[in-house]
């Protein structure tokens, strides 16, 4: 017999593991970050990049993501996010990296 969760239950479980995070490296949390930041950039046509444990100058759990030529054209809720980087210059960059790998 299975267990069925919604979409909503998810989310919840997924906030209950990233308020748990460890704050060192921890191989099964490495992959589910990697795995949730899979998830979320195919949503949003994003290339994931690489994920960073804790450190001195970042206290948390990081992801890069890149934009894509299919990246939304203001950026998502990845406008809100980091806002050191200006959305333009990320769109650009992302566009341009993706279109020099065709």
């Amino acid at each position: 017999m299975a267990k069925i969760a919604t979409d909503v239950e998810l989310a919840a479980i997924i906030s209950g593991i990233v308020a748990a995070a460890p704050r060192h490296d921890e191989p099964r949390y490495r992959t589910f970050l990697e795995t949730i930041a899979e998830g979320i950039g195919g949503y949003h046509c994003l290339a994931n990049g690489v994920v960073t444990t804790p450190a001195e100058d970042l206290p948390q759990w990081t992801v890069a993501f890149r934009a894509t030529v299919d990246t939304a054209d203001d950026g998502g809720p990845f406008a809100l996010i980091d806002t050191d980087i200006e959305v333009k210059e990320w769109l650009a960059e992302g566009q341009s990296e993706t279109e020099e790998t065709r």
